[in-house]
């Protein structure tokens, strides 16, 4: 793909972030764009600001670990712009903790995102890049997707097996002749708002509180 002019993407997590990012550099150079994030307003408010400078842009209310919502994501792509070029599968969530104290909702949670949300996105779209030729997908990794910190055990499984995805991806693309091209970012630390996760975490996924143990003074 030698020119972004003309061309459409879809990009998940693109109301704030690095995707929010993507979206405006897509957008400036010609491309036609679609946003898919949990967070309503935030997306309105991107779609409306890129359409401001001249962008033709959409959003689409999409949770990325959902089956449906992914198809219907796709739909809506197709649907508008008939075909599609680019698809940045950059939706992501993280959480700490230590691995003994992580619950099953956690791992849910972050994996629910970080990895099936790209699973799904491959799932839709890659079959329809693959028929045209004229496509690019982009994964977003990270740093921890090559080493282990710690106190982030999912999101380093998560980001592991996204570019694991990735690279096997890029070989099956390259040994089939493929035009199509694969990329996996691995940025480092960005200033994002995946620290407050959490404010879209779904109350199913969420982690019972526990109530403190009680004190003699409880007891009195």
């Amino acid at each position: 793909m030698d020119t972004l002019q003309g061309k459409a993407a879809v990009i998940t997590g693109g109301a704030s972030g690095m995707g929010r990012a993507m979206a405006d550099r897509f957008g400036a150079a010609g491309a036609r764009i679609m946003i898919a994030d949990v967070e309503g307003p935030a997306m309105d408010a991107a779609v409306s600001e890129l359409k401001d400078a001249g962008v033709d842009a959409v959003g689409v209310l999409t949770d990325v670990s959902s089956e449906q919502d992914m198809d219907e994501l796709a739909e809506a792509a197709f649907s508008r712009f008939g075909q599609v070029n680019v698809v940045c599968n950059n939706a992501g969530v993280g959480s700490g903790g230590l691995t003994h104290t992580l619950t099953t909702a956690d791992w849910q949670w972050i994996l629910g995102v970080n990895l099936w949300g790209v699973i799904h996105g491959l799932r839709v779209f890659l079959p329809h890049l693959m028929e045209h030729g004229d496509g690019h997908i982009v994964n977003t990794g990270s740093v921890a997707g090559h080493t282990s910190y710690p106190n982030i055990g999912p999101y380093n499984a998560s980001k592991h097996a996204v570019v694991t995805i990735s690279e096997t991806l890029y070989n099956e693309l390259q040994e089939s002749g493929s035009t199509v091209g694969v990329s996996v970012l691995c940025p480092g630390l960005v200033t994002t708002n995946i620290i407050n996760s959490d404010r879209n975490r779904p109350e199913t996924l969420r982690s019972p509180i526990i109530p403190p143990e009680p004190t003699p003074e409880d007891e009195e």
